[in-house]
């Protein structure tokens, strides 16, 4: 099977956990803590830049409270201490971000609107997420999920229970866990898609310590838990076949590895399930070969194969020469190198689709020279921000804390999807609050 995963021991992990479970914070009185000098903190940094983001993007200002008075009250408190230059530092590492920032934010662009919709995901964090209280930070996501009750009316947890049975290690699988997982110990995430008075949820799943529990890979484990949904329809099975067999098609250096798993939290009839891999192939025909599942689904046009093109170059300050686009990316070592993909599932559907995550923060130039692309590419489509205003100079009001030419990661992914022969484009951004700690 040309699928491999990383579910070796980790000796560096080992240690953590041991660093982790003799630190001062691990005995310490939870309630000693003054939660709200920290939630204040996380919302002054990031409540601040997501009202940014909503007024950009056009947000009225009666949307704009109501989801800030949502963060502030129930996300800024569930994102644990702040990340300080303090001697002692958190004892967990968030997967969201490099820098371990435990959010993303993001403006999303549609054929529906010229303005992006904004968006954000979260990992809560527990105050004593890491230590003997709280090894795997199990509690926190669960309860800011319970608090999108009254915001979401859409919300609804079928999926999320069966695939949190399936795919989420808990308290008694840690003692079998730790010694065989890689990192990263995140193991969900929850999302927002914020709209006029109320958001749509979305939930992640990262299942690498409950597939090293149950000693398979993650695809296995996903695959299974898909097969075993009551929704597990004909059209469903199919295309998850189809995906099936794309990825286990492909030859030993050209790998595709499954990490991550979502939801929307709505209606099954209504939800869709992404199964995101990343690949260490970066050539822009190495793209076109996955975003289509090796022709498995509809053949892209002339005109789109030209819009993705134009968007490669831009990202990644490429020539459009058929030399230039016919070499991979500079060699990136790093664990969220190469590109990063989901296929989307999705009941009644004849195919899967796909779209692709471009690691800006990687491959590109700096921040400056990414903003300056899209904003080009995106006004060449009529994409804007509010008052007609470039992407280019909206990011330049979002990243307050440095240049945009000082370096890269505040822009992380630049996303493209193909719906109707259209591409949709998404920008997404760390706030860099742990970039100073790392």
């Amino acid at each position: 099977m040309a699928l491999v995963f990383e579910t070796v021991v980790s000796q560096s992990l080992v240690a953590k956990w041991s660093k982790a479970y003799q630190s001062s914070i691990a005995v310490q009185d939870e309630y000693s803590i003054d939660k709200d000098y920290h939630r204040r903190l996380w919302d002054d940094d990031v409540g601040n830049m997501l009202t940014s983001m909503m007024r950009l993007a056009g947000y009225p200002e009666e949307s704009q409270a109501i989801h800030r008075v949502f963060f502030n009250e129930h996300v800024a408190r569930s994102l644990g201490p702040y990340p300080t230059k303090m001697k002692d530092r958190l004892l967990w590492q968030s997967f969201m971000t490099d820098d371990h920032t435990p959010l993303e934010m993001s403006w999303s662009w549609s054929d529906d609107s010229d303005t992006p919709v904004v968006r954000y995901a979260a990992e809560p964090i527990g105050w004593l997420a890491g230590t003997a209280s709280d090894p795997l930070n199990s509690k926190a996501t669960v309860v800011c999920l319970g608090d999108t009750l009254p915001w979401a009316p859409s919300l609804d947890l079928k999926w999320y229970k069966h695939f949190l049975r399936s795919l989420v290690a808990d308290t008694k699988d840690e003692q079998s866990a730790r010694p065989l997982a890689a990192e990263p110990l995140s193991q969900t995430f929850i999302a927002f898609d914020l709209e006029k008075e109320s958001m749509t949820v979305k939930y992640y799943f990262l299942p690498s310590l409950k597939s090293a529990v149950c000693h398979k890979t993650n695809f296995e484990l996903i695959e299974e838990s898909i097969l075993k949904m009551p929704e597990a329809d004909n059209s469903l099975t199919s295309c998850l076949d189809t995906i099936t067999t794309y990825i286990r098609s492909q030859t030993p250096d050209n790998q595709l590895h499954v990490e991550i798993f979502a939801i929307d939290c709505v209606s099954p009839t209504e939800s869709r399930l992404k199964i995101y891999v990343r690949s260490r192939n970066t050539t822009f025909d190495g793209m076109l070969d996955v975003m289509t599942l090796g022709g498995r689904t509809s053949k892209f046009s002339d005109e789109t194969v030209g819009s993705l093109r134009e968007l490669w170059c831009t990202c990644f300050s490429v020539e459009n020469t058929k030399e230039a686009m016919s070499q991979p990316l500079k060699n990136k070592n790093h664990r969220t190198g190469g590109l990063l993909y989901y296929f989307e599932l999705k009941p009644g559907a004849k195919m899967p689709t796909s779209k692709v995550y471009l690691p800006v923060r990687h491959y590109a130039e700096s921040d400056d020279q990414v903003a300056r692309g899209l904003s080009e590419y995106l006004l060449k489509r009529g994409k804007c921000l509010n008052g007609r205003l470039p992407y280019y100079d909206g990011v330049a009001k979002l990243c307050k804390h440095r240049s945009l030419k000082d370096g890269l990661g505040f822009q992380t992914y630049i996303t493209c999807a193909v719906k109707n022969g259209a591409v949709s484009v998404n920008a997404y951004f760390n706030p860099e609050t742990c970039r100073e700690i790392v």
